[in-house]
């Protein structure tokens, strides 16, 4: 069985977890530099080439899209469709995953909570911010990552200007009512219909996001019955089969920020003791051509 492996770096951290993974499993894996994977139609007939032999004797796909690669990676993911190639990701999952507002629409269409929110692609000079939503507000970027492009505004005169500034860049922004927690969230680790392990993530001092990239620190954290409902849930509304998803629970109810389509699991081990590469290759496993 040889299950396709697609990273940017072969180097990554989780890459070669991920590959370790599959060769415990006796699965031959084969590693995927996404930008050198080459896409042909011709007739009937979809392939995709890497160095120099087409893939379309892969059994399965295991992709690990980096944010750079949005576009790219998509594309892939379609072919691997036409090519009859079963994947851990499908490319209407990365698309949804990788703009916020699609997800918070995909998470309201089948009932889950999330926090108020408002697109905002520009504004008059007599519009505010707080016309919809009252401070504090939390205002996004659609496709920022790792914490970033993320701002926490508690003063009604900063959020105008902001708008501005990021509209005249030709960004879209979303602006949510902001949850009140401790500077903590949960990130639960799903794969398929299961909870491989969640932690909570805490914010370094003097920042209020909790991302583990940003400095935040990961403690395992054991997830209430409904907390794991809205993380499974959130998963499959979405359409991301391996997801990171991003919760903060106010007066027991949980309320999911995100979801992510390409989730780093390193700092899940150092607060759990699991390492999700093992679920993942399994899941691929269970995925692969019969």
């Amino acid at each position: 069985m040889k299950i396709g492996v697609l990273s940017k770096n072969q180097a990554f951290w989780a890459t070669t977890e991920i590959i370790g993974a599959l060769k415990n499993l006796n699965v031959e894996p084969v590693y995927l530099h996404t930008p050198q994977v080459h896409l042909s139609l011709d007739g009937k007939k979809a392939d995709a080439v890497y160095d120099g032999r087409s893939l379309a004797d892969l059994d399965a796909a295991i992709p690990r899209i980096g944010r750079s690669l949005t576009s790219l990676g998509m594309m892939i993911l379609k072919q691997f469709e036409l090519m009859g190639i079963p994947s851990t990701l499908s490319m209407k999952g990365l698309l949804t995953a990788r703009n916020k507002y699609l997800t918070l629409q995909s998470l309201h269409d089948i009932g889950i909570r999330i926090p108020e929110s408002v697109l905002i692609a520009s504004r008059r000079r007599d519009q505010e911010p707080t016309d919809y939503l009252s401070p504090p507000i939390v205002m996004k970027l659609l496709s920022g990552t790792q914490g970033i492009g993320v701002m926490l505004v508690r003063d009604p005169k900063e959020a105008g200007p902001i708008i501005d500034t990021l509209s005249e860049l030709d960004q879209i922004i979303c602006i949510q009512k902001y949850l009140p927690n401790p500077g903590e969230d949960i990130r639960a680790f799903v794969v398929g219909t299961e909870i491989v392990a969640a932690m909570r993530r805490k914010a370094a001092p003097n920042e209020w996001r909790s991302n583990i990239h940003i400095g935040g620190m990961g403690i395992a954290h054991t997830l209430s019955q409904s907390e794991a409902e809205a993380a499974v849930k959130a998963a499959e509304a979405v359409g991301v089969e391996v997801a990171g998803v991003d919760l903060i629970t106010v007066q027991n109810e949980p309320f999911v920020i995100e979801v992510n389509a390409s989730p780093g699991f390193k700092g899940l081990l150092d607060a759990t003791g699991i390492n999700a590469a093992q679920k993942i290759a399994e899941y691929a496993q269970s995925k692969a051509k019969k």
